[in-house]
C-alpha cells in the first residue's frame, strides 16, 4: 500500500481550504476536522472555513523556531443545517473522491440519487401501490412490492439511495429520502458518555516556551491519570516519503538531492531504528510542546476497546502497515499529575529530539534577504494596484499570479468567471491595473474584482482580463 494512498484519504488540496498563497498545488493536512468528519450525501451538515495564518509573533529573521511549526491555525467548521444533539457532522468530499474509489467502494448515492428516488415515490412507486392495492386487495401488497424493489441484486447509485426500510420509505414519501437517514446517524448522550473521546481538555494559545509558537493548555482540570487528548494515528511505513527533493532538467524529482522534508514529520512519532512515522490527526494533540525537565502528559496506547486501535497490529512488520490504508492504531496523551486549568500541557519527547533541536539552534542562520520578508498569506484584501504599489510597494518576496481559462474557439477580450472560478488554470505573472469592490462572500467578507494584467514569461503585457482575485489571483 503506498504511503500516499492513505495520505489522500485524510488530506485536502490545498485551494480547498484557503492555503494555496505560498504554492500554487499542494496537498494540506487539516488536523481535527478536517480529518474526521465523514461524507455522507444525503446529511451534508458542515463545511471548512478558511484557516488563520501567522507565525506568533515569530519572524524569520530572527527566530529559529519559525521553521518548525506552519503559520496556518484556527481552522474553523461552520454548519450549514441545524444538527441535533448527538448527531455526527458530515462534510462534502467533492463527488470525484467517490468516483475514484468506486471499484473499492461501489457507487456511493449522490445528492442527484436522492431526488431520483423521491421522483421515483412520489409518482412510479405510488402509482403502482395505488393501482393494485384496493379495499379488497392484500393490505400486505405494498410492503411486499417495497422488498421486491429492495432486493434488486445489483448496485446503482439510485438503487443504493433507496430507504432502509419500509417504514423509512414511508417516511421518505413526507419528508424526502436523504431526509429519512437522519435517526441512522444520531448517538445518544448515554452511548456518547461511554464510547466517546473528549477532544476539548485543552486548547491552543501562545506556549510560554520560547521559540515554540503555540501551545496547548487545559481548559479544565484534568486528574493525574486522565484523559488529556485522544490520538487516532495515521501511520507511513516509510518515513522517506516525507523527503523533499529538488527538481531535475525533466521536471522530475532528483532522489540524489534532498533538499528537505514535508513540515508534517514535525507533527509526527517516529524511532531512528525504524522507518515507520505514526501522526496523530486529533486538533488538540498537534499543539503539545517538548519539555524534559516539567513534563505533565505520556503517551500510551489507546485500550482495546478505542475506535480504531487494533492491538494486534502492534505485532506486525512494516509490510504489513503499507499494505493496510486504513487507520488501525491510536495514543492517547495521559496526565502524569494534576493539571490545572490554563496550565501548558507538555511532553517530553526524548534525548535525541533535544540533541537535534541544540544541534539546529547552534547551525541556523536567518535566510537570505529577510528582513523584509512578509508571508504571502498575511497579505488582505484589497490588493493594491500597479500605480499604488509605486508609492506603497510590497515587500521584494510578493509575487502576483492569476489563473485564466480558455477553451479553443472563445474570442479574445474581457471575460467575467465569478461562477466559473473552479475551471481557471495556468497561473501566470500578473499586475493589478484598477479594483472594484462587489458584494461579500459567504462568511462576510468584501469580493473585489480588479482589471488584471497578465504577463508573459519576459514580464511584458500580454492580455487584460476583468476577474474576482478573490478566486484567481494567487500570491506568494
Amino acid at each position: 500500500m503506498d504511503f500516499w494512498n492513505l495520505w489522500n484519504e485524510y488530506s485536502w488540496q490545498s485551494g480547498e481550504v484557503g492555503m494555496d498563497y505560498d504554492f500554487m498545488e499542494g496537498q494540506a493536512l487539516v488536523i481535527g476536522t478536517g480529518c474526521m468528519p465523514n461524507c455522507n450525501w444525503a446529511l451534508i451538515n458542515a463545511r471548512e472555513g478558511k484557516p488563520s495564518y501567522s507565525h506568533a509573533g515569530l519572524h524569520r529573521s530572527v527566530d529559529p523556531g519559525i521553521s518548525g511549526f506552519t503559520g496556518y491555525h484556527n481552522q474553523k467548521m461552520f454548519t450549514v443545517r441545524s444538527v441535533p444533539a448527538g448527531g455526527e457532522l458530515f462534510v462534502s468530499y467533492g463527488e470525484q473522491w467517490f468516483t475514484d474509489r468506486e471499484e473499492d467502494i461501489g457507487p456511493i448515492p449522490f445528492i442527484g440519487s436522492y431526488d431520483n428516488v423521491d421522483k421515483f415515490l412520489k409518482k412510479r412507486f405510488k402509482k403502482i401501490s395505488l393501482k393494485h392495492h384496493t379495499a379488497a386487495g392484500d393490505s400486505n401488497f405494498t410492503r411486499d412490492l417495497w422488498n421486491v424493489i429492495k432486493s434488486i441484486p445489483y448496485e446503482t447509485r439510485n438503487v443504493n439511495a433507496l430507504p432502509l426500510s419500509f417504514e423509512d420509505m414511508q417516511l421518505a414519501q413526507h419528508i424526502g429520502s436523504a431526509e429519512s437517514r437522519l435517526p441512522y446517524s444520531v448517538r445518544t448522550l448515554d452511548w456518547l458518555m461511554e464510547h466517546g473521546r473528549c477532544m476539548d481538555n485543552i486548547r491552543p494559545g501562545i506556549s510560554t516556551i520560547k521559540q515554540a509558537g503555540r501551545g496547548a493548555f487545559a481548559s479544565r482540570f484534568i486528574p493525574e491519570g486522565g484523559l488529556v487528548a485522544p490520538g487516532p494515528l495515521l501511520h507511513i511505513a516509510n518515513r522517506t516519503a516525507l523527503n523533499i527533493y529538488e527538481m531535475d532538467p525533466t521536471g522530475n524529482r532528483d532522489p540524489s538531492n534532498q533538499i528537505g522534508m514535508q513540515l508534517v514529520l514535525n507533527y509526527c512519532f517516529g524511532n531512528k531504528q525504524s522507518t515507520v512515522i505514526l501522526c496523530p490527526y486529533t486538533s488538540p494533540s498537534a499543539y503539545i510542546n517538548h519539555s524534559s525537565k516539567s513534563p505533565n502528559v505520556k503517551v500510551v496506547w489507546s485500550k482495546d476497546s478505542t475506535p480504531n486501535h487494533n492491538p494486534g497490529w502492534l505485532e506486525e512488520d512494516v509490510k504489513f502497515l503499507k499494505r493496510n490504508g486504513y487507520i488501525g492504531l491510536s495514543i492517547d496523551f495521559i496526565a502524569t499529575r494534576d493539571i490545572q486549568p490554563g496550565e501548558e500541557v507538555f511532553l517530553d519527547y526524548g534525548p535525541e529530539w533535544d540533541e537535534a533541536w541544540n544541534d539546529y539552534m547552534k547551525k541556523w542562520t536567518p535566510p537570505p534577504d529577510s528582513d523584509e520578508y512578509i508571508p504571502a498569506a498575511s497579505i488582505e484584501e484589497p490588493y493594491r494596484t500597479e500605480e499604488e504599489e509605486l508609492l506603497n510597494p510590497y515587500s521584494d518576496n510578493i509575487v502576483f499570479y492569476c489563473a485564466y481559462g480558455y477553451e479553443q474557439g472563445m474570442p479574445e477580450g474581457v471575460y467575467r468567471w465569478e461562477d466559473q472560478w473552479y475551471e481557471l488554470f495556468a497561473p501566470y505573472p500578473c499586475e493589478v491595473e484598477s479594483r472594484e469592490a462587489g458584494g461579500v462572500d459567504s462568511d462576510g467578507n468584501t469580493i473585489y474584482f480588479y482589471d488584471v494584467v497578465m504577463l508573459d514569461e519576459s514580464g511584458k503585457s500580454a492580455f487584460v482580463l476583468f476577474c474576482p482575485v478573490l478566486w484567481c489571483v494567487k500570491s506568494w
